[in-house]
């Protein structure tokens, strides 16, 4: 769903402003970051194509802090793009003089592939928003965040299925597939794209869709992004939604109850009628005991959604009651928002796909290794799959995880200071090993975990081989990477 939690429902952060940033031991200071690599000459380009920052700039510390302050780093330059020219011009620059570099939009990649100490080739100047509601389509920058595109949907009755949290970039979201609250009804966000325009490893500016560059075009809807080159520009189908229903229900339950609700979550959310999209949320109570909430959203009847959660709620009865609301789209995206401001935390995920139902064995490891910790510790956020989701190929994008796939477990957790570090990382670590013997090896690459010993496959599964190939095609020399982007071989 992308999205770190708050307590009551779910969310993260992201926008340009100063933050007063805790920085871990092993982390390089920001003046030792910009020291790394002395830089050539700058590329001449106009104020009007890009806003150059170095530390000793005003506005620099403006435009530094990372949703993930773990992997934070101070870049020597940071070149805030505003036209596809400057984005061009600087890959044909760091490439020349052979200059580290990352390409940052949103800035909440979990594991800081956004971040350099060198370069940052910085797409916020980019997020120009342009809704055609005739056709059916917007077209924005790929610096764009998520709560400015629909805001602008929102004023003319037209919505996109994306993520929860408000101020996460449109690039990375899409390129990597894209879950939300609309997903059962409207599919991944990546299904929703008709077009791109990216700067390649030669700087040139290329069209990809359908027929353009389809193979490039492929590998965009879930390859993840940083590994062919910059998008710049994304044209996405949308549609008319006024008003949605969202929901939310709660339990504090002992762990044999715990395990009887989430068997039967597991066993409705992902058949459930397309219309309804639900997360289950859990995690410690403390005592020994597990805290669920479901929560989602629905664009069907209240009398379908509620007949549908009649079973959960016979179940067990509700600490906090079902409450069902008819809101506006952009007031349901508030309503899961919790925040529009851009925040940045310590913290911490993993991931696995569910590709079959779970086993009370399964279950109970889980819920046993949750309930030893300490309320609030933890929270493992599983995000419904199937409906429309499902009825795409598994191949016919480079999302590999579709016709029976049941649910993703994000394994989250985050925190306000760099000593605690240690005992977070080993509270996610405690409870993902537990599961491991139960758990088929597949990972979402919008949860980007630089853990994973087989990253690959983990991420893209069988459309691993045909990924290579695209990148062997656009990028044989791999200026596009990170610790995780997609192989130039096996």
């Amino acid at each position: 769903m992308e999205h770190p939690l708050r307590v009551d429902e779910l969310v993260p952060s992201e926008a340009p402003r100063p933050v007063e940033v805790e920085v871990p031991a092993s982390a390089p200071s920001p003046s030792a970051a910009a020291a790394l690599t002395p830089l050539p000459p700058l590329p001449t380009l106009a104020a009007s194509d890009v806003l150059y920052l170095k530390p000793s700039d005003a506005q620099y510390a403006n435009y530094l802090p990372a949703a993930n302050r773990r992997m934070q780093l101070s870049p020597a330059l940071r070149a805030v793009c505003k036209t596809e020219h400057a984005v061009a011009v600087l890959v044909d620059w760091v490439r020349t003089n052979g200059l580290r570099f990352a390409v940052r939009c949103g800035g909440h990649s979990y594991e800081g592939f956004s971040q350099s100490s060198d370069v940052v080739i910085d797409l916020r100047g980019l997020a120009g928003i342009s809704v055609d509601k005739a056709a059916g389509t917007v077209t924005v920058g790929a610096g764009a965040s998520l709560f400015h595109i629909y805001e602008a949907l929102a004023a003319q009755g037209l919505a996109l299925q994306a993520g929860s949290c408000p101020t996460v970039g449109i690039s990375g979201h899409i390129l990597g597939g894209g879950h939300g609250l609309l997903a059962r009804s409207h599919g991944l966000t990546c299904d929703s794209l008709r077009q791109l325009t990216i700067v390649d490893a030669q700087a040139r500016t290329l069209q990809a869709d359908a027929t353009r560059e389809p193979d490039l075009f492929w590998a965009c809807r879930g390859g993840g992004g940083g590994s062919f080159g910059i998008a710049t520009q994304f044209v996405m189908n949308v549609f008319p939604l006024a008003n949605t229903l969202v929901f939310g229900v709660s339990w504090t339950l002992s762990q044999s109850d715990a395990a009887r609700m989430f068997a039967a979550w597991q066993a409705w959310a992902p058949h459930a009628p397309s219309t309804i999209t639900s997360i289950m949320k859990v995690g410690p109570a403390g005592t020994g005991k597990i805290s669920m909430r479901c929560i989602g959203q629905s664009v069907g009847s209240e009398a379908e959604l509620r007949a549908n959660l009649q079973p959960l709620l016979q179940l067990d009865a509700p600490s906090r009651p079902l409450t069902v609301q008819t809101l506006a789209f952009l007031d349901a995206v508030k309503h899961f928002a919790g925040t529009l401001a851009y925040e940045s935390v310590f913290m911490k995920a993993k991931s696995d796909y569910v590709l079959s139902p779970l086993g009370a064995d399964a279950i109970h490891a889980m819920l046993a290794a949750v309930a030893a910790l300490p309320a609030g510790a933890i929270a493992l956020l599983c995000d419904a799959y199937g409906g429309k989701i499902a009825d795409v190929a598994a191949d016919a994008t480079a999302f590999p995880r579709r016709a029976g796939t049941q649910f993703c477990i994000q394994y989250y957790t985050s925190w306000q200071h760099a000593a605690d570090t240690p005992t977070h990382l080993a509270n996610v670590a405690t409870v993902y090993a537990a599961t491991r013997p139960y758990m088929p090896g597949a990972s979402y690459v919008n949860y980007c975990d630089l853990d994973l010993p087989d990253f690959a496959n983990a991420y893209w599964g069988q459309n691993l081989a045909r990924l290579i190939a695209v990148k062997k095609a656009y990028d044989p020399d791999n200026l596009f990477h990170h610790a995780q982007s997609v192989p130039v071989g096996p």
